[in-house]
């Protein structure tokens, strides 16, 4: 989001990216939710930038073509404590100007909302239009696209290894594609901001890092539920049901468990059973049968702010160096962080004319499962490809992972996030074969060469075997 936006000022903007594909970081494993800033009543910075974003992302979707499901939240309250924080958080948003209609409800409007939410809240917080659903990947991929379309540098597999200051205003960023100099840096590395803030004298920042699991429920689960279900309200009420921006549900418990290091994303048994229990409370009807696939993913909270807010600050001992630690809600609040960081680097020296050609408009893949008949009929006329369905449980062409392909999708998981073949009821048993063979041809290689997400992820390990 930051680089996109950058892109629409004058000047040379490079983006280094850790991971083989945009958004294989900590978006990769993200629950994808946009939420008003009820979610997270304290601090300014956090609240104030995450308010409005549900009309933020309806406008930035319709630039970038991709999916955004728009729906209402309700926090469920089954004992009068919990409806009595529940009356104090629309006091609070109220009087901190960040309100967007919520109103307590009852049992019976509850019902008329989600039919098949539980009968044993007394009451509920209700907001209309205020939250939503994107896939981060996606959206990861073609906020990137976008940005290199407007004179972006990119560079994968791109690990900061070590940053050399020279001075203020003069650095020299190593990495394994080579160094990079420049005169400002924008720190927004997720779970490794520390790690960079380190290598230019900043010690400060220490983060706290929790982990919480999800669960995906195929589609014929859909009609569950319509909107934002949570079940407890507080500083860590991560206890969710939602639908997902292609037709899914997604059924979150809290960042409660401490992982053993960054990149511990394991997910335990017990665990699993757990966030199940907790989406039966929320929605009874819920089975286990419908589960698909689930996933952990790492936030990060810091100590330099007050109240656990952003922190989003110019460098103590480096002039031309922004920080950004960020916790949840970063990726409501995406947006409007990328407004003030720029305005951070405006106030640290850095010219920003706008530049006259940026064009903020994207063409996204064409979805086949979601034209119509005609459409489809059309689409199979001009590329027969079209009519050649690889992945059933999603109904993705060959077309489809062809052009993702072309447009940079180099693993299976790269293909996987961008054209959806892989994330139905089979989970790639039918179709993770024949996009092996796709990226193998493509690429001119073995089969045995392509990887699930970059290097040491090969899928197939026997390559003298063929399909």
């Amino acid at each position: 989001m930051i680089a996109r936006e950058l892109c629409r000022y004058e000047g040379r903007f490079a983006l280094l990216e850790k991971e083989s594909f945009s958004g294989f970081g900590v978006s990769k494993a993200n629950p994808c939710m946009l939420h008003s800033p009820l979610m997270f009543p304290s601090g300014p910075l956090r609240t104030g930038l995450s308010h409005n974003a549900a009309a933020r992302y309806h406008k930035l979707a319709n630039e970038l073509d991709v999916a955004f499901n728009e729906v209402d939240e309700i926090f469920l309250a089954f004992d009068t404590s919990q409806l009595a924080k529940l009356k104090a958080a629309r006091v609070w948003a109220h009087d901190n100007h960040v309100s967007a209609g919520h109103v307590i409800i009852g049992p019976e409007k509850i019902r008329q909302i989600e039919p098949n939410a539980s009968n044993k809240a007394i009451g509920a917080l209700y907001g209309k239009g205020v939250s939503g659903g994107i896939y981060a990947t996606e959206w990861t991929f073609a906020l990137t696209e976008n940005a290199v379309q407007n004179g972006l540098d990119l560079y994968l597999n791109s690990a900061v290894a070590d940053i050399k200051s020279k001075g203020d205003f003069d650095f020299e960023v190593i990495t394994p594609k080579g160094s990079f100099k420049t005169r400002y840096i924008i720190n927004a590395s997720g779970l490794f901001v520390d790690e960079i803030a380190g290598m230019v004298g900043d010690s400060g920042i220490q983060l706290t890092l929790t982990k919480g699991t999800m669960l995906i429920l195929d589609k014929s689960a859909s009609n569950l539920i319509g909107n934002m279900v949570y079940g407890s309200y507080g500083k860590d009420h991560s206890e969710l049901v939602t639908p997902t921006a292609h037709g899914n549900l997604l059924i979150g418990l809290g960042y409660f468990t401490t992982p053993a290091h960054k990149a511990d994303t394991a997910v335990s048994r017990d665990k699993l059973t757990e966030v199940l229990q907790m989406g039966k409370k929320l929605v009874p009807a819920i089975s286990g049968k419908d589960v698909i696939t689930a996933f952990a993913g790492i936030r990060s909270e810091n100590n330099m702010a007050a109240g656990g807010d952003f922190y989003i600050d110019h460098s103590k001992t480096a002039a031309g160096v922004i920080h950004a630690a960020i916790g949840s809600p970063g990726l409501t609040a995406a947006p409007a962080i990328a407004g003030h960081l720029i305005s951070l680097l405006a106030d640290a020296g850095l010219e920003l004319d706008e530049k006259k050609t940026f064009n903020p408009n994207r063409t996204g893949l064409c979805r086949f499962e979601t034209a119509t008949a005609r459409e489809k009929q059309g689409l199979i006329e001009s590329n027969s490809k079209y009519g050649h369905i690889v992945c059933r449980c999603e109904q993705v062409s060959e077309a489809e992972v062809l052009e993702a392909i072309q447009r940079g999708a180099d693993t299976v998981d790269a293909v996987k996030h961008i054209t959806r073949a892989g994330m139905g009821r089979c989970q790639g048993g039918f179709c993770g074969i024949p996009v092996i063979n796709y990226l193998s041809r493509s690429q001119g290689v073995d089969p045995g060469i392509v990887t699930k997400k970059g290097y040491g992820s090969n899928q197939i390990t026997d390559s003298r075997r063929r399909y």
